[in-house]
């Protein structure tokens, strides 16, 4: 099927092409990478970067897919031995103590169930499920086959439902509408977790 895509965007909105640009230069290269430190790092979730890439190339939005279950199992086997080692100091500087006690007590209500939960609702980091995991050394089989059961939904989910609407508008124009949002969705995201970090850190400088 021969979809009208856009590659670039008009008008007011023309600032974004240099960040288009960037995201078709890293391409599944840039999707690895972002893949891996959204599970050991807080910071936005991977749709900020997911849903463009998929926007800028819909045809093979099923290797963007793969690339993001893929590397979604090698960081989540990673972090869950980084937070055995390292643990819960890790987690206080990434994020609040509010965002904490709600994991801690979503791991007591629900064990191995939290690790799919947290892994398939955007609210809670997965950086903290996976941590948590390793803290309460959790049985790691379980922690793997929770986590792959959360995220491998959410991804093929997102991914599709993204590509079935762009496939299903012939129209250039509407196309460009969507890249516009989600890229301007991306930078909203990013900005909202700098400044998150932000403010953490100054509530624990005023606690000392």
């Amino acid at each position: 099927m021969n979809v009208l895509l856009t590659s670039e965007v008009s008008g007011f909105f023309s600032f974004l092409n240099p960040i288009i640009d960037l995201l078709q230069d890293l391409g599944h290269t840039g999707l690895a990478l972002y893949t891996f430190f959204e599970v050991v790092l807080i910071i936005p979730p991977i749709e900020v970067i997911y849903y463009p890439l998929i926007l800028l190339d819909v045809d093979n939005w099923y290797l963007y897919l793969l690339n993001v279950i893929f590397f979604n199992v090698i960081a989540s086997a990673f972090g869950y031995y980084v937070g055995k080692k390292i643990g819960y100091p890790v987690l206080r500087y990434f994020a609040s103590e509010d965002i904490l006690e709600k994991a801690h007590k979503l791991f007591e209500n629900w064990g191995i169930l939290a690790v799919a939960i947290g892994a398939f609702v955007p609210f809670i980091p997965y950086t903290i499920v996976v941590f948590l995991g390793g803290i309460t050394k959790m049985d790691f089989k379980k922690f793997m086959i929770a986590g792959f059961l959360g995220r491998v939904p959410r991804y093929i989910i997102g991914g599709y439902l993204v590509a079935f609407v762009v496939q299903g508008i012939d129209s250039a124009e509407l196309n460009e509408y969507m890249l516009i949002v989600s890229i301007v969705g991306m930078l909203l995201f990013i900005i909202y977790y700098i400044m998150q970090g932000l403010y953490n850190l100054y509530k624990r400088q005023r606690a000392n």
